[in-house]
């Protein structure tokens, strides 16, 4: 556990313990803007059968709203805030959620085809891009299909006081080490990116 991890531990408990089972729990500007990232972190090519893993649940709201858009999709989630993982497993008791990071969770129970991490890199500040770049790497081993994560844009010149915002050019360039498929959104929020990464070729209608 570092610095970043206990800062983010004490910050989302203090805003669960506040608001409960809400967006603002997740610090979010608005449950519209939770929900938009949602469906383009499923575009990646979601689908049924397909076992998630959601790095970051917070209180599993991704599981929420996939049951009423792609109920065929299997979910997981791990978080390091206890916390949350608590009120999320209250919500869903049947669902494997616990309270883990990506590097210290045990895969040999289970494999996931995506692993999906949203808004988990906001409040990093102790070398916040190889943070970014360490999480991905470990992301797109474990994972069987892809992964799929968003982040705060540096393209936005605008940046709030303890917020990392990373740069699109090199974490494309980043993910091209990993693998050549490589698709990174930034049409859907000014402040705001989504990358997938493939395993192989997706097969695009």
């Amino acid at each position: 556990m570092n610095a970043d991890d206990e800062k983010n531990i004490k910050l989302y408990e203090s805003l669960v313990t506040k608001y409960g089972i809400n967006y603002r729990s997740l610090d979010w500007g608005s449950r519209e803007s939770q929900i938009e990232r949602f469906k383009i972190l499923a575009d990646i090519g979601l689908g049924d059968g397909d076992h998630l893993l959601d790095v970051g649940c917070g209180l599993g709201d991704l599981h929420d709203w996939l049951q009423n858009n792609r109920p065929g999709v299997i979910y997981s989630g791990i978080d390091i805030t206890a916390a949350m993982t608590a009120k999320a497993s209250e919500r869903f008791p049947d669902v494997a959620i616990s309270t883990n990071t990506i590097f210290t969770l045990d895969t040999t129970c289970c494999s996931y085809d995506y692993i999906f991490a949203s808004g988990i890199f906001v409040f990093r500040e102790v070398d916040p891009e190889k943070y970014l770049f360490s999480t991905i790497e470990k992301m797109f081993e474990i994972c069987k299909k892809g992964i799929a994560f968003n982040c705060l844009s540096s393209w936005l010149p605008n940046k709030d006081i303890g917020e990392f915002r990373a740069d699109p050019t090199r974490v494309v360039e980043y993910c091209k080490s990993l693998s050549p498929w490589v698709v990174m959104r930034h049409d859907y929020h000014p402040s705001d990116f989504t990358i997938y990464l493939y395993k192989k070729s997706p097969d695009f209608p």
